[in-house]
């Protein structure tokens, strides 16, 4: 028997402290379940250009031995942002270059795209990305996909200072950039300006292309996008309205060092000002934590920013203060020590350990232990209005505290060392989903391991469910798409009664093609879903030669977006890797009038900073059931000429495009963009 299908056997032996322990039913995946059907998202002439995806899980351990999956092989995987519109009716992607956009292509470069439901029912696709700025980098969107928040050092505004790294907030209708800083930085060079601290990083290896070079990073935004935070290690502001000027100067000291900015409807000002009205550098949003056994830095960055913008929480890292800035106009200290965790959604109150949790409330300045006597190493998530908080225990066990009282969940570690966890808790805090991680040793290996699997916590009633095992299998995780922005992925609906996630198992009998696919978890009671333990669904079609990645889904989880190279309509047929739009609860739409490249229809106008003009195309409408999946993927069409050549690398069967600094203007844009929420 394979060491796999061992651990099988030994992680049934989980159980909570508290509530019972349930199993998902696996359910017949022969239909999609509540009336789901496929929409295919992505064109179908994309001139023999892959969608890219998320990291796939690659390794598995099959009869003691590791080997690399079937899809590692032809895998584009990017770090760039695959973000769906909280409706469902859109969903930016990342693929390989087509018509406009620019040349940045390769393992972990490609082009953005934005993918909008026609009222026809198809989809049309417009490129984003500038075609002069292969830099550029789109880390965020708004939750309606309207604006985005774009890095490039090319300059793509005549507002912009130069060839400095710069944050942008862009609108995707074509109307507006606007750059959110103007001034020059007085004492860093190009090469040497941008974000000194560290930022989240949630796979190992993805942000090769900036290693050794700043750049910015967003941190924060308030909920209609009208206050955005970032870092930066020089002084981009001066003394004004009786607030200090930013710290810097050249010493190589202030390279290392942040100041924290607000760009507020497009004006900037500083964050890190003390109570006593002056400022210091070397300061961080929420905090800093280390991890890991070589004692790395990452930032903590969970509700930095209350929802209206008003309150910011940041740490001065060479006092280890934690403060609040207030409108503006006010700092209020919450401790002289510790480590800042997290805070309400209206910022009221804030969440911080040091040792034990505390809670610190804004209005009065009281501060309360919560878990007295009980060492906390961090917290993991929490509701909205701060009553429910789920943290680690110094052991590294999952705790809820709520109403006063703290109640463990897991009776075993459940995150590595060195990583940070995967979890998403619902609004109200009922809920939480997390990828358990359990070490195992594998004895014809003599090796110890690690076996994942996804656990639903439902506070209400104390019942911890694996909603990964079933008879047939138990690995699964929930996948990080976005490494480079602030953007999380929903992972579950805000009622808590669906989960989607991926597995490199099959969990179901349908599910046999031995990589990477993706299901979902529904609660007893919702949908159709009557088995006590909940019901397992394969959204996939379980039998693609590659894997399927899971990129997003709407807040009410009607739309779950996947990437596969799986036909798994009828339309299509070039086996390339494309996105669909796993959707429920609607009317299917009519068909089109048109077939294959037909139905393109003509081309509409881009957004001014992707210039020139873009193509537009037109999306499939009504499917029927998918179509027998292909054993193996046709060779891609031929791709039109780039119309800036490159020199490329070759490595393995893939190309890398390295991200270059052109010196070439770019069409400029007019500044003053506003956008929709965080």
């Amino acid at each position: 028997m394979s060491a796999r299908r061992v651990s099988v056997w030994v992680v049934g032996l989980l159980c909570a402290m508290m509530g019972v322990y349930m199993f998902a039913a696996s359910a017949s995946a022969s239909t999609l379940p509540d009336g789901r059907f496929y929409e295919q998202v992505t064109p179908e002439e994309k001139y023999g250009s892959d969608v890219y995806t998320p990291p796939v899980w690659s390794d598995q351990y099959e009869e003691g031995q590791v080997k690399q999956s079937k899809e590692a092989e032809s895998t584009l995987e990017t770090e760039f942002t695959f973000q769906a519109a909280a409706d469902g009716s859109g969903i930016a992607y990342v693929a390989a270059p087509t018509v406009g956009g620019n040349e940045n292509g390769g393992l972990r470069g490609g082009n953005e795209y934005l993918a909008r439901r026609s009222s026809s029912g198809g989809w049309s696709n417009l490129v984003l990305s500038p075609e002069k700025a292969p830099d550029s980098v789109f880390q965020v969107f708004s939750p309606d996909l309207t604006t985005a928040i774009v890095d490039a050092q090319t300059p793509l505004s005549a507002l912009a200072p130069g060839f400095y790294d710069v944050l942008y907030s862009a609108s995707t209708e074509g109307d507006e950039l606007a750059p959110l800083f103007s001034t020059k930085p007085p004492y860093r060079a190009m090469g040497l300006f941008g974000t000194a601290g560290p930022h989240r990083e949630p796979v190992a290896g993805l942000n090769a292309h900036r290693e050794g070079k700043r750049f910015l990073a967003l941190e924060g935004m308030s909920a209609d996008y009208t206050h955005l935070l970032f870092a930066a290690n020089d002084a981009l502001t001066e003394a004004a309205e009786g607030r200090p000027a930013a710290e810097g100067g050249e010493e190589p000291q202030f390279e290392t060092e942040d100041n924290l900015y607000e760009s507020v409807d497009g004006r900037l000002r500083l964050v890190n000002v003390l109570p006593n009205g002056t400022t210091h550098a070397n300061a961080t949003f929420g905090a800093v934590e280390t991890f890991g056994p070589s004692s790395e830095k990452r930032a903590v960055l969970s509700r930095v920013i209350s929802a209206d913008g008003s309150r910011v929480f940041w740490t001065d890292l060479s006092t280890g203060h934690i403060y609040m800035r207030e409108n503006g106009a006010r700092t209020v200290e919450i401790s002289s020590q510790g480590t800042y965790q997290t805070a309400s959604a209206d910022g009221s109150i804030a969440f911080y350990t040091n040792g034990d949790l505390y809670a610190y409330e804004v209005a009065s300045g009281h501060t309360t232990d919560l878990t007295p006597g009980v060492t906390v190493e961090g917290v993991v998530g929490s509701s909205e209005n701060g009553e429910y908080l789920y943290y680690l225990t110094e052991g590294k066990k999952l705790a809820l505290w709520h109403a006063g009282a703290s109640s463990p969940i897991t009776s075993v570690p459940i995150r590595l060392s060195s990583e940070p966890m995967t979890a998403e808790v619902t609004p109200n805090g009922h809920s939480i989903v997390f990828t358990l991680e359990e070490s195992k040793f594998y004895p014809i290996i003599d090796e110890t391991n690690y076996v994942q699997k996804v656990e639903v916590y439902e506070a209400e009633t104390g019942t911890l469910h694996c909603v990964s095992c079933t008879s047939t299998g138990t690995l699964g995780r929930l996948p990080i798409t976005n490494a480079e922005n602030v953007y999380q992925p929903r992972w579950m609906t805000a009622n808590g009664a669906h989960v989607f996630f991926v597995s490199r198992e099959g969990l179901v009998p349908q599910d046999t093609n031995e990589t990477q696919d993706v299901y979902e978890w529904e609660r007893a009671g919702a949908g159709g879903c009557a088995e006590p333990g909940g019901c397992l669904y394969l959204l996939s079609g379980g039998t693609s030669v590659g894997h399927t990645a899971f990129l997003d889904a709407s807040e009410s989880g009607e739309d779950v977006f996947i990437v596969t190279r799986a036909n798994l309509v009828g339309s299509d047929e070039d086996g390339l890797a494309d996105v669909y739009d796993v959707r429920a609860g609607q009317e299917r739409p009519a068909p089109p009038a048109c077939t294959g490249t037909g139905c393109q229809g003509l081309p509409s106008a881009s957004p001014i900073f992707a210039t020139p003009s873009s193509v537009t195309f037109e999306g499939v409408g009504n499917f029927a059931a998918p179509a027998k999946e292909p054993k193996a993927k046709p060779k891609p069409k031929k791709r039109p000429k780039p119309k800036h050549k490159k020199k490329r690398k070759k490595k393995g069967r893939t190309h890398t495009a390295k991200r270059s600094r052109t010196s070439k203007s770019v069409r400029v844009a007019r500044a003053g963009a506003r956008g929709g929420r965080s």
